[in-house]
């Protein structure tokens, strides 16, 4: 058998490199999602695609004109195309956006309005009232389109990512704002296309007994790499599924690469829910990858649903490894899944992964040069112990 680290890097440069974006219902995502099957199958595990329906999102540039002057703007992902000129109307609060005469404009949103990215209105896990009244405002009010005004001013955070919504949508860098504020007419296009599409979980089964579930997202944002987000996690777990099917245990092994994590209504994680997570009781444990192997950056660790005693013996177990550390729990990730439904879980990271959620995470800055291959080596063993451990 090839080493762990030789099989890690295997992995990582045929998702990360030579697949690349792996965005949900794309060509680059289809690739990926017969890779990770295919390696499945030949360790001799049962494998389903679990498929859904999602949207293949085209993107291909957008133009912004304000009083004559070209301005850098992107499409919102997810975004519908539109090629729309009118009268700009810039709001900064509920309480202005709630006023404002949209009818025939273009609405410029900054501000509170955008102090953060606005969840998706099929998002049913997390969707403050807050977030559902700006979006209910601007869908009564149908502007000819929005144009939202990134809180860094150096990246354009895409406030609004929904392919359900129903106007069009751009995105600018923060330091654009004076470029817009106080301006009279603008003019956006949007070279979007929404197409029909159809992608899939892979469910990778082994063995027999009570389930020990791990799981990772296959799927990236449209035009990012996705190496720490989450090339390192389906890696991780390629490679432990190669070091398990030699391990003798009393539990059956769930391995699954869920797909929707970075799109917008999670659709992957859905279907997984509606026909899979039905009986929790057949689940013993459940550990969710995302984001490990960062450079200059332990493992770390954090625990759901487990009780006294469970805590207390993973814990002392993992104090044997001396780049692994428990954090506290975090409530983003497909480990609530599990956790939701009452199933003992942890959550695998690297502990400094918040450094980069802003200005790295979901760019092309996220590649296999922010990647510590020797602690991906060590993720991979600590978890073929913590497997012992919980058998």
């Amino acid at each position: 058998m090839k080493s762990i680290k030789k099989s890690v890097a295997g992995h990582m440069e045929k998702l990360c490199q030579e697949i690349g974006p792996r965005a949900t219902g794309s060509a680059g995502n289809k690739l990926a999602v017969d890779y990770a099957a295919e390696k499945f199958r030949l360790l001799g595990f049962d494998v389903q695609l679990q498929e859904f329906p999602c949207m293949n999102w085209q993107n291909d540039g957008a133009e912004l004109i304000v009083d004559g002057q070209t301005v850098e703007v992107e499409a919102a992902e997810y975004a519908m195309p539109c090629d729309v000129s009118g009268e700009m109307i810039c709001v900064q609060t509920i309480q202005e956006l709630q006023t404002a005469d949209l009818a025939n404009k273009i609405c410029v949103m900054y501000g509170d309005l955008c102090k953060e990215p606005i969840m998706p209105k099929s998002m049913v896990f997390w969707n403050p009232e807050e977030h559902q009244a700006i979006i209910r405002e601007l869908e009564q009010k149908q502007p000819l389109a929005v144009i939202t005004v990134s809180f860094l001013e150096e990246v354009a955070v895409p406030i609004i990512q929904d392919g359900d919504f129903t106007v069009p949508c751009g995105t600018v860098k923060g330091k654009f704002l004076p470029s817009l504020i106080n301006k009279k007419n603008a003019a956006l296009r949007l070279f979007n296309e929404r197409r029909a599409a159809v992608a899939a979980n892979v469910i990778a089964t082994y063995g027999q007994g009570k389930k020990l579930a791990y799981s990772a997202h296959i799927d990236t944002k449209p035009t990012t790499p996705g190496a720490l987000d989450n090339g390192t996690g389906v890696a991780t777990l390629l490679t432990l599924a190669e070091q398990l099917v030699e391990t003798k245990l009393n539990h059956q092994l769930e391995f699954v690469l869920f797909n929707g994590e970075d799109y917008y209504s999670m659709p992957g994680e859905m279907t997984f829910m509606a026909q899979s997570l039905n009986q929790p009781e057949e689940y013993e444990f459940a550990i969710n990858v995302d984001g490990a192997g960062m450079q200059n950056s332990s493992i770390s660790y954090s625990l759901y649903e487990c009780s006294e005693q469970l805590t207390a013996r993973l814990d002392t177990f993992s104090k044997a490894y001396p780049t692994v550390e428990k954090v506290e729990p975090w409530p983003m990730g497909d480990h609530m899944l599990f956790a939701g439904a009452g199933i003992p879980a942890a959550a695998i990271t690297s502990t400094q992964i918040y450094l980069l959620m802003e200005a790295v995470m979901h760019t092309p800055k996220d590649n296999l040069s922010i990647v510590d291959f020797q602690r991906l080596e060590e993720t991979v063993q600590y978890l073929v112990e913590l497997t012992k451990c919980l058998n």
